[in-house]
């Protein structure tokens, strides 16, 4: 399988980490966006490389399309999270949806 930005085709490598909210850093593509920590599954990842957002499963090649919405309705809500680290919590709204969470990179 191959996983690249969808933005600027940069490929994430073993050793590439992330930082969830609750402070966990990991390769979010071990675990398709799901925080092994806390269990919160990041709708949006953010590029190393070029900063950009793009849907998690976007990030994906060579894989069959998927109704994330339907994975994301099962999901339980997220709680207010205190912030520790590099982990912060960026909200952006879209007309008739909820909040996105977005985990930014660890450095």
């Amino acid at each position: 399988m191959e996983i690249a930005c969808p933005k600027c085709d940069w490929h994430p490598s073993a050793s590439s980490r992330w930082s969830c909210t609750c402070g966990h850093a990991w390769n979010t593509f071990d675990t398709a966006g799901r925080c092994p920590a806390c269990q919160h599954v990041w709708r949006e990842t953010q590029c190393l490389a070029c900063a950009r957002f793009s849907p998690h499963a976007d990030w994906y090649r060579d894989l069959p399309p998927v109704n994330v919405e339907e994975i994301f309705e099962r999901e339980p809500a997220v709680e207010r999270a205190q912030l520790s680290g590099s982990a912060r919590r960026t909200i952006s709204t879209r007309s008739n949806a909820s909040p996105v969470w977005r985990a930014r990179p660890s450095r």
